[in-house]
């Protein structure tokens, strides 16, 4: 009967052991959710990061207006009426 006791524990401790490493919430599912979790969080700093280097530019464009004449020249080409611009063909063109 003692035999019989023991072997039933130990079936019992097996399946519990079991159940937690392949349950749906075994030691598996607490990895994953783990791993997702650094994800996000690398994700979530990522995103502080471009907000502050938005907000840097929102100042820029605010307050600074040589860097707002720079960023209308590169982007839309403007020049100041007494400048000259000067455009050159690529070798390749005829």
């Amino acid at each position: 009967m003692d035999a019989a006791l023991t072997i039933g524990l130990v079936v019992a401790i097996a399946a519990v052991a079991a159940s937690l490493l392949v349950g749906s919430d075994g030691v598996t599912r607490f990895l994953a959710l783990r791993a997702e979790r650094q994800e996000l969080g690398a994700a979530a700093v990522r995103r502080l990061q471009e907000n502050a280097a938005l907000r840097a530019e929102i100042t820029h464009l605010r307050t600074d207006p040589r860097y707002l004449e720079a960023l209308a020249r590169k982007q839309l080409g403007l020049v100041r009426s007494d400048e000259f611009v000067y455009r050159f063909r690529a070798p390749d063109e005829p």
